[in-house]
């Protein structure tokens, strides 16, 4: 097992040298700082539905947790190669990486796990630090470590330093649930805390709450609790999506949020403003909606088959580009 830079530091001034600072500003933050002050906490809206809150940390706790997390990404756990089912905050992975493994399947299956982050408590965040063979820390470095990213004794989300922690701890589950999954010859991905499984097996649907109540008693037994609610069956005669993304033959986005995005972008054109759920929209959440339109469309244009990168304006040279010949390299989408 690869040895953390972290490991087996027994001083906080090897801890503030693993993170490239100096002692006297962890000291200040760790020990200084009210914890109650180090915090922004608000609320954003579910695609699902509802609120999801979060609680991001101010400067300088910020740059800490930042420092913390690129350390922890070093680790194998943490690598697009040793991630066999993780595809959340890890390089080379994502929501796309995540939804391709379910494409063009009989059967879609999603849920999720509720209260992910605030699952990990500080007593399971810090046994890790202690006892996990690539960190092995001294007590009361490993409780300085947990202190820095923790929030009222639990993981956060909104800090930087959560994901890969998760990533780290989860590890061994989710190579319990590959296990469980194989058994009903099922391919398996996780996404922070959404979980999907997906096969071809026509029996599926016979044996989905066999299924279900191992990966429940699982899930149970690990220290997390599955989202009943969250939990469905998608057919291939069906929409089926994975994290948002329309799986059933290529990748692709809601035919209602390219709608509305396209609205919202006349709008903008011809009365200088849109709106987003009733509240005046900004530039930005206008491009990153482009964005996510725009890298499902150049992802699916990858021609796996053919390995031939695809051309934008961006890449074809001058000289074989001009105002007639413009449209031809993009999509309905693109254009």
């Amino acid at each position: 097992m690869k040895k953390s830079p972290f490991y087996q530091i027994s001083t906080r001034q090897e801890l503030a040298d693993a993170l490239n600072m100096r002692l006297k500003s962890l000291s200040y933050v760790l020990y200084k700082l009210d914890p109650q002050s180090l915090y922004t906490i608000f609320s954003i809206s579910k695609k699902s539905g509802g609120k999801r809150e979060i609680t991001a940390p101010k400067k300088p706790l910020a740059n800490i947790q930042s420092k913390i997390a690129n350390v922890l990404m070093l680790q194998p756990e943490n690598s697009a190669l040793r991630s066999k089912a993780s595809h959340g905050f890890i390089k080379n992975k994502s929501i796309l990486t995540n939804a391709t493994v379910h494409r063009n399947k009989n059967y879609v299956l999603n849920t999720d796990i509720q209260d992910f982050f605030p699952s990990f408590s500080f007593g399971r965040v810090l046994g890790f630090f202690k006892k996990n063979n690539a960190f092995m820390m001294d007590h009361k470095v490993a409780v300085a470590l947990t202190n820095l990213c923790c929030y009222k004794k639990k993981l956060p989300q909104g800090a930087p330093s959560s994901p890969p922690i998760t990533n780290l701890i989860f590890h061994i589950v989710d190579f319990k649930i590959i296990k469980l999954a194989r058994k009903y010859n099922l391919d398996y991905t996780r996404y922070v805390d959404d979980l999907t499984f997906s096969t071809n097996e026509k029996s599926f649907p016979k044996f989905s709450q066999n299924f279900l109540n191992e990966l429940n008693a699982l899930i149970t037994h690990e220290g997390f609790k599955l989202n009943e609610d969250k939990t469905h069956l998608e057919y291939k005669n069906s929409r089926q999506e994975v994290t948002g993304v329309i799986v059933n033959k290529k990748l692709n986005v809601h035919k209602e949020f390219y709608k509305n995005t396209r609205a919202m972008a006349d709008n903008l054109y011809k009365n200088t403003e849109f709106t987003i759920d009733g509240k005046l929209g900004t530039i930005n959440q206008l491009d990153g909606r482009f964005n996510y339109i725009n890298q499902l469309v150049r992802y699916n244009k990858k021609s796996i088959k053919r390995k031939v990168a695809y051309k934008t304006k961006y890449n074809v040279e001058k000289k074989d580009f001009n105002h007639q010949s413009r449209f031809t390299l993009f999509s309905g989408k693109e254009q």
